[in-house]
C-alpha cells in the first residue's frame, strides 16, 4: 500500500473544486491523478481512491480498503492520538456505529481525538470546569464508550459499573443501540458528567411513531413510560412532566435520565457539545433540531437542577482549553485543521 494510503488528511488537503458534483469522477487530494475503481458500499457501489485510500460519497468520504481484509487499520486512519488504544475500545461487542469510524464526519472519532488528547495532557479538569461552569478540583476519570482511560489514556478494560446498573434497569429488552453517553467523566463521590456529542449531526427529537421491538422508543409517551416511570424516586423528582414542550430532545432526555440515575443522589451534570461552524449549515425537522437545546431542557428540570444542563460547543471548547496550550498543540493543529464535507470544519476567528 503506498505511504499516502496511510495518511490522515486535513481540509487543506483538498481540491474543492473537485467534489461539487453529485457524482465525482477525479479523487478530491490535490493534484490526485489516478482513476477511480468502484467499491461496495451497502447495496450500491461508490467511487474509490486507490492511491489515497478514500471512498467517496455524497459530499464527504471515509478511510477504506478495497479488499476488507485490513479495514480497521484503514479506519484508524481518522484518530490522531492512541490508536493502539483506539483499536482495543472500539470494537468491542457493546460500541454502536464502529463501522463509521473511518468516516471524515464521525462524531466518535472527533470526540476521541480531543478527550484522550486531553486526558494524556492532564486537561480534563480545565475541559470539565469550562463544560460545566464551575471549579471541581481534580482531574476526573475519562470513560470514553463506556470503558475507562485512565491519566496516560490507557484502558482497564473495564465499563463503568453505575452505566452498566442503569442500561440493565432501564433498558431491559433494548437490543438495538443501548443508551451510552459520548463520555462520561467522573469525580470520585463529587460528581458526574455526561457528554453528549455532535458533529455535523442535529439533536433526535421525539416525534410520533412506533418503534420496533428492541428499538428504544422514540416519541413522547413511550420515553416517559420507559425511561422516567421505571426510574429511581430521586430523578422523578428531578423531572417535571408538565415542563416537557412541544420540542422534546429524546436522546439528551435519556442522557438526563440515566446522569441522574448513575449519580445515584449525587452531583450531576449532561453537557450537550455541537460545533457552531456546523449547526449552522444544517436544516432542522420534526426529527433532528440544530437549535439550542438548553431552555427547552432546563424547562422540564425541577429547582436547583435547571443549571445542571449545559450546551456547548466545541470550538468554545477549542478557545478555552486547547488554543495557546503548548501541551496540546497537536490537538490545536487537529481542530484548526479538521475538515467537514472537504472544508475547514471549524471556524475558529
Amino acid at each position: 500500500m503506498p505511504n499516502s494510503a496511510v495518511t490522515y488528511f486535513t481540509c487543506a488537503d483538498f481540491d474543492l473544486t473537485r467534489v461539487r458534483t453529485s457524482t465525482p469522477s477525479m479523487c478530491p487530494i490535490n493534484s490526485c491523478s489516478t482513476k477511480l475503481i468502484k467499491v461496495p458500499y451497502r447495496r450500491v457501489e461508490l467511487p474509490f481512491c486507490l492511491t489515497h485510500g478514500i471512498r467517496l460519497h455524497s459530499n464527504t468520504f471515509d478511510y477504506y480498503d478495497r479488499l476488507a481484509r485490513n479495514l480497521r487499520d484503514a479506519q484508524l486512519r481518522n484518530f490522531i492520538v492512541r490508536c493502539d488504544l483506539a483499536r482495543t475500545v472500539a470494537w468491542s461487542a457493546q460500541k454502536a456505529e464502529s463501522h463509521r469510524l473511518g468516516y471524515e464526519m464521525s462524531e466518535d472519532a472527533l470526540s476521541w481525538n480531543v478527550f484522550v488528547s486531553l486526558a494524556g495532557a492532564g486537561r480534563l479538569r480545565s475541559a470539565a470546569e469550562f463544560l460545566i461552569g464551575r471549579d471541581i478540583g481534580e482531574e476526573p476519570d475519562l470513560y470514553l464508550w463506556g470503558e475507562r482511560l485512565d491519566a496516560k489514556g490507557r484502558t482497564s478494560g473495564s465499563r463503568y459499573p453505575p452505566l452498566e446498573h442503569t442500561i440493565d434497569k432501564l433498558e431491559h429488552g433494548v437490543t438495538r443501540f443501548k443508551t451510552e453517553p459520548d463520555m462520561i467523566l467522573v469525580l470520585e463521590r463529587r460528581s458526574i458528567i455526561c457528554i453528549e456529542a455532535k458533529f455535523g449531526s442535529g439533536n433526535p427529537l421525539a416525534h410520533r411513531g412506533m418503534s420496533m421491538a428492541g428499538e428504544k422508543p422514540f416519541d413522547h409517551d413511550g420515553l416517559l413510560q420507559r425511561y422516567l416511570d421505571r426510574a429511581s424516586p430521586g430523578t422523578r423528582r428531578n423531572i417535571d412532566r408538565d415542563g416537557i414542550g412541544e420540542i422534546f430532545h429524546s436522546q439528551l432526555f435519556r442522557n438526563v435520565i440515566f446522569a441522574s440515575e448513575m449519580a445515584n443522589g449525587g452531583d450531576w451534570h449532561v453537557v450537550n457539545l455541537m460545533s457552531e461552524t456546523q449547526r449552522k449549515l444544517g436544516t432542522t425537522t420534526d426529527k433532528y433540531s440544530f437549535e439550542d437545546p438548553e431552555p427547552h431542557v432546563r424547562s422540564y428540570l425541577r429547582g436547583d437542577c435547571q443549571d445542571r444542563f449545559h450546551f456547548k460547543t466545541w470550538e468554545e471548547l477549542y478557545g478555552t482549553v486547547v488554543k495557546d496550550n503548548p501541551g496540546l498543540a497537536q490537538l490545536s493543529s487537529y481542530v484548526r485543521t479538521k475538515s467537514a464535507h472537504y472544508e475547514r470544519a471549524f471556524d475558529l476567528e
